[in-house]
């Protein structure tokens, strides 16, 4: 009996060969550029969405002082001035010598900013300074008021979404301030020149001191009047070069340190609540201020140098911001605009922070 096996062809097996170390490092380097390329694209759709909500705050800014307009005839003076000649451009506190200051814009458009809280305290605040005589917002509704008033963080409408989140508290025992809360990044245009724009029809802004005798605020020596004063700001007969060719508001940049004035959102100070176009947008000239570190810049921000002065009118801040190459801008008729660094300093940005000189804005 003849036994044997079936033949056929022999399977041939063949080893899979795995990706080389070469291969391998070609596809990371290939994903490597393909991140490197993607990145600053979603960088700057990120940058765009932020400048975006930006704009968006400084918009709500300007539908209220529009509603503040509507019910007062008038924006919110810049601040209320009642003291002695000399100081009729000065904010610091009283030990700086500033005893009869009321408030600020900012503060007087919270009814119309969905703030209400805020306001109350405003208000509790601006009682207890009625009763107990005290002259003076920044120092006394810091230190006496309710819920220590002006210590106190606002909320991210007053926060432009690119800058850098400010925490610390500003403290200057010799400018007569201290405690006050720092990160507000929107200010409204005092004019082309110093902290006395608001004195001439050629550089005056859409803000400015409402200044006054004190027989016009304090009735007796037993109580005081109405030291907000609504009613003494720009009417919109005011803007004689026009509502859409004046500056309202734009931005500045807080500081991390806390002897700088930048970024106070209780203070009327310029570089604090206040700007002047006295500079270009984002300029790489120093600011001048009441209250300044000298010290700074860091690394992360030269362009934030300054110098103090605190004996004259000659202060200014610059509108400066994180987005790159400009800064935004509200305007007196609530429209919103991104202005160009390198914008004309003169002919255009001048013009458009000046709202009586008459100005025709070139380009």
């Amino acid at each position: 009996m003849l036994t044997g096996r079936l033949s056929g062809p022999v399977p041939v097996r063949r080893q899979r060969s795995a990706f080389t170390l070469v291969e391998l490092l070609v596809v990371i380097a290939i994903i490597g550029v393909l991140v490197g390329l993607l990145l600053p694209a979603v960088q700057a759709a990120r940058e765009a969405a932020r400048r975006m909500q930006c704009q968006n705050n400084l918009k709500q800014f300007g539908l209220a002082m529009h509603n503040h307009l509507d019910t007062h005839g008038a924006f919110p003076p810049g601040y209320v001035c009642y003291d002695e000649s000399g100081n009729r451009y000065k904010t610091g506190g009283w030990q700086h010598g500033q005893n009869e200051l009321g408030w600020h814009w900012l503060p007087m458009l919270f009814p119309y900013m969905e703030q209400q809280a805020m306001w109350e305290r405003i208000k509790e605040c601006e009682e207890m300074r009625k009763t107990q005589h005290t002259q003076n917002p920044c120092d006394d509704c810091e230190y006496h008021g309710p819920n220590h008033t002006g210590r106190s963080q606002l909320g991210p409408f007053v926060r432009c979404p690119s800058a850098t989140n400010i925490n610390v508290q500003f403290s200057d025992g010799s400018y007569g301030l201290e405690a006050l809360a720092k990160g507000s990044n929107y200010a409204v245009n005092w004019g082309s020149g110093n902290m006395l724009s608001w004195e001439s029809s050629k550089t005056r802004g859409a803000f400015g001191t409402f200044y006054t005798p004190q027989e016009t605020i304090v009735i007796s020596l037993g109580g005081s009047g109405d030291r907000f004063q609504n009613k003494r700001g720009m009417t919109d007969a005011d803007f004689t070069d026009g509502m859409s060719n004046t500056l309202a508001m734009s931005e500045v940049l807080a500081t991390n340190t806390s002897t700088d004035i930048r970024g106070v959102w209780m203070s009327p100070a310029m570089g604090a609540t206040v700007f002047s176009a006295y500079l270009s947008p984002n300029s790489k000239e120093k600011d001048v201020l009441a209250a300044c570190d000298e010290a700074y810049p860091d690394n992360q921000n030269p362009n934030l140098a300054c110098l103090e002065e605190r004996s004259t009118a000659d202060v200014y801040a610059a509108a400066r911001s994180h987005h790159p190459g400009g800064v935004s801008a509200l305007l007196a008729d609530g429209s919103v605009r991104y202005v160009a660094e390198t914008v004309d300093r003169v002919n255009v940005w001048q013009a458009m922070a000046t709202a009586q000189a008459g100005e025709t804005i070139s380009e």
